[in-house]
């Protein structure tokens, strides 16, 4: 064996250590990208989920004439049957 195998031997040896080192660091990369990626989903798909449909809505316009209307009748019939 020549002394310049164990030279050549240590060099690949270390380009190997460095070479997997760089693709374990950008494993990692992806990694965290892949987690971000799928939060970053999950909180979109929550920003944008349809309201309930069974929401009650407030009272509109009319329902409000209509129980003033309701209210002023019964007063009225009220002091009519009393007074």
């Amino acid at each position: 064996m020549y002394r310049d195998d164990d030279a050549a031997r240590g060099a690949r040896a270390d380009a190997l250590i460095n070479e997997i080192s760089d693709l374990e660091r950008q494993k990692v990369a992806r990694a965290e990208q892949d987690h971000r990626l799928q939060a970053a989903r999950l909180e979109l798909a929550s920003i944008q989920a349809p309201a309930p449909a069974d929401a009650p809505r407030p009272p509109g316009l009319f329902v409000h004439v209509f129980v003033f209307s309701l209210a002023a009748c019964a007063t009225f019939v009220g002091y009519t049957l009393l007074f």
